[in-house]
């Protein structure tokens, strides 16, 4: 299990090199994977360079009958074909940090067991979903680690300390099954997908959003107005007359 752990760790790459492996290749029809691991399930979608408008589709999840990851011959090849019909070039994983605390919990512990799984059960070849020449980092949706850093009650100190322990909650209820260790209940496949574009590609996006639609105008008459158009003149005077 070591093993596999250790060689999981030496295939995660950096979010950007993900970015720059879809900018380099984005003409030649390659998109990103982006996976959604929970308890009995994986959310999958593919999608391409953000530039071509092409936009995020998501397929049909893979699905544990007993809520119990089983990483067995039937995903592999599931996501062997996904990566030659859509020509995978990187992989974007979920990592759902604790909201509070910002810490690993047992969600981050699925995505870990699902990858050191799919690590123990393919070999080294280029259809691997964790192949050498395809990229995979594990992506913050929900922007956890900068939260933490940025307010002062929520950071952690490397002892493990922080200031929010000490205070009480305000909440009536505490559901710790539902709010610390399902965290990947939260998030959908394709917002993890639209999280990681718009932070590495935001100028794509900025665009798209000054894009202002222009409608014509349609000027609005009265009705003997537009009568008066279009009457001939006879009837026209036989109108004034009145």
């Amino acid at each position: 299990m070591h093993e596999n752990f250790y060689k999981l760790m030496n295939r995660l790459s950096n979010p950007a090199k993900v970015a720059s492996n879809l900018d380099w290749k984005r003409f030649s029809g390659a998109t990103l994977l982006s996976l959604n691991i929970h308890r009995n399930r994986i959310g999958i979608a593919v999608a391409s360079h953000p530039a071509l408008g092409d936009g995020c589709h998501e397929l049909e999840p893979l699905r544990f009958a007993d809520d119990h990851i089983t990483i067995d011959k039937n995903c592999l090849e599931r996501f062997r074909n996904i990566i030659d019909q859509y020509k995978v070039c990187g992989v974007v994983v979920s990592w759902p940090l604790q909201h509070e605390t910002g810490r690993m919990g047992a969600a981050c512990g699925r995505v870990l067991y699902a990858l050191e799984e799919i690590v123990d059960k393919t070999a080294g070849g280029e259809d691997n979903l964790l192949s050498t020449a395809r990229p995979l980092c594990l992506w913050d949706s929900g922007h956890i680690l900068p939260k933490q850093k940025n307010n002062p009650d929520l950071n952690v100190d490397s002892f493990g300390r922080c200031a929010q322990y000490g205070k009480s909650s305000t909440k009536k209820e505490h559901f710790a099954s539902k709010e610390q260790y399902h965290e990947d209940e939260l998030t959908v496949v394709q917002q993890v997908w639209n999280d990681f574009a718009k932070q590495h590609w935001p100028d794509v996006f900025k665009a798209r959003s000054q894009k202002v639609k222009v409608t014509p105008q349609v000027k609005t008459q009265s009705l003997s107005t537009y009568a008066k158009k279009r009457a001939p003149m006879g009837s026209l005077v036989q109108m004034s007359s009145r």
